[in-house]
C-alpha cells in the first residue's frame, strides 16, 4: 500500500498528503510497429490543454515482447471539493488514446488495468520524515521520499540500494534497531527534495482560472532547455542525478528564454509555498556545498575506518557511514569506488 499504508499513515502523524496525482491505464498490446518502437516510451507527453482544470499528461513503458504498460494521470491539488474522479479520467483515456497512439481500441489486447490514486510527501529538509519505529523501517513508497515528479519511491529505492542495504546491514548486525537507528537508514536525496516546485507549478488549483495554454507552455521551455544541452547532462535529469550546477543553469536558462514562467508559477503556487519551497532550495544548496567540500575525502575515510569505528561505537559508526553515504547520494551520484 505504500505510503498510503496504516503504519506509513502513522509515521506520517497528523500531516496530510502534499499532493496527489489521479492515474488510470493498462498493460495490452497490438499497437503496430510503424506507429510504437517498442525500444522507447513516453514521459510526461502531456495531451491538450488545461480548459478542463487539468493538464492531461501520458506515461508509456516498454514491456515482456509486445506489451506495453501506459497512463494517463495528471499533478493535481488535495481539496474537499475536487477529488479527481477516476471514472472521469478513465472516458479521457479511452476517448483520447486512438489519437495519441493512431489505433483501433476494438484491435488491441488489454491485459490489465491500472489505476489509483498515487499521494505524495515531499520532505523539505533529510530529518524532515520520519521512515522507522522501533523495530520497524520503512522503504520504497512506504518511506514517502518520493520525486516529486514520479510520485513514487521506487526509483528513488533502487538509486539509493547500495547505501540502503550496508546501512541496515550494519544495523542489524550491532543490533542497533531503534527508531533513532533506523532512521539513519534512508534514500533522501536533496537535489530532488528541490523539484518540488517544477510539480507545484503543474496543478490547477481549486476555483482557479488559469490561460488554457500555460502548463503546456511551461513545459514546452523546460524541455526545449532539456534538449539543448549535453546529452550526458539531460540523462542525469531524468534519472534524478544532476547537481547544483545543472540545476540552476537549467533554471536560468528556462528563465532568460521565457521570463514569464517566474510570474506564472507565483500565479499557480502562491508565497506560502515559495517560501517552504525556498527552505528546501537552501537544504539543496547546503548539501552541495557539503559534497564539494567534504564528499571527495570523507565517504572513503569513514569507510576505511569503519572496522574501529564499529567495534569502538556501533551507534556512533552508523552515523558517520549515513553522514558518508548522504554526501555522495545527496545530489544522486551513483556508487564509486571508495563507496562501498
Amino acid at each position: 500500500m505504500g505510503s498510503a499504508s496504516p503504519i506509513a499513515r502513522q509515521l506520517h502523524g497528523d500531516r496530510p498528503f502534499d499532493s496527489v496525482c489521479p492515474t488510470v491505464g493498462a498493460v495490452l498490446s497490438g499497437l503496430r510497429p510503424e506507429v510504437w518502437d517498442k525500444r522507447y516510451g513516453d514521459v510526461l507527453n502531456s495531451h491538450g490543454d488545461i480548459s478542463r482544470g487539468r493538464q492531461l499528461i501520458w506515461e508509456l513503458f516498454p514491456g515482456e515482447g509486445n506489451d506495453l504498460t501506459v497512463y494517463l494521470f495528471h499533478y493535481h491539488q488535495v481539496h474537499p471539493d475536487n477529488p479527481g474522479s477516476l471514472l472521469e479520467l478513465y472516458e479521457d483515456f479511452f476517448h483520447i488514446f486512438p489519437e495519441y497512439r493512431r489505433c483501433d481500441l476494438a484491435q488491441l489486447t488489454w491485459k490489465k488495468p491500472t489505476f489509483g490514486y498515487i499521494p505524495a510527501h515531499f520532505p523539505l529538509k533529510s530529518d524532515g520524515r520520519r521512515v522507522a519505529f522501533d523495530r520497524l523501517l520503512a522503504i520504497g513508497d512506504a518511506a514517502s521520499l518520493q520525486s516529486p515528479l514520479v510520485f513514487t519511491g521506487f526509483g528513488s529505492l533502487v538509486r539509493n540500494l547500495p547505501r540502503l542495504t550496508d546501512l541496515l546491514d550494519v544495523a542489524l548486525q550491532h543490533d542497533l534497531v531503534s527508531a533513532a537507528d533506523l532512521n539513519q537508514v534512508n534514500a533522501y536525496q536533496s537535489n530532488t527534495a528541490v523539484t518540488w516546485l517544477f510539480s507545484k507549478g503543474m496543478m490547477v488549483p481549486t476555483g482557479k482560472h488559469v490561460p488554457p495554454e500555460r502548463l503546456n507552455a511551461m513545459l514546452n521551455t523546460f524541455f526545449g532547455v532539456l534538449a539543448q544541452m549535453p546529452a550526458d547532462v539531460s540523462d542525469r535529469f531524468i534519472k534524478d542525478r544532476f547537481g547544483w550546477g545543472e540545476f540552476h543553469r537549467m533554471a536560468l536558462t528556462a528563465a532568460s528564454q521565457n521570463p514569464a514562467i517566474i510570474p506564472w508559477i507565483w500565479d499557480l503556487a502562491g508565497p506560502a509555498d515559495l517560501a517552504r519551497w525556498l527552505y528546501t532550495y537552501l537544504s539543496f544548496t547546503v548539501s552541495a556545498l557539503g559534497a564539494a567540500v567534504l564528499g571527495g575525502w570523507l565517504p572513503a575515510l569513514v569507510q576505511r575506518s569503519r572496522p574501529a569505528l564499529l567495534a569502538w561505537r556501533p551507534r556512533w559508526g552508523l552515523r558517520l557511514l549515513a553522514w558518508g553515504y548522504g554526501l555522495k547520494y545527496t545530489l544522486g551520484q551513483p556508487r564509486k569506488a571508495g563507496l562501498q
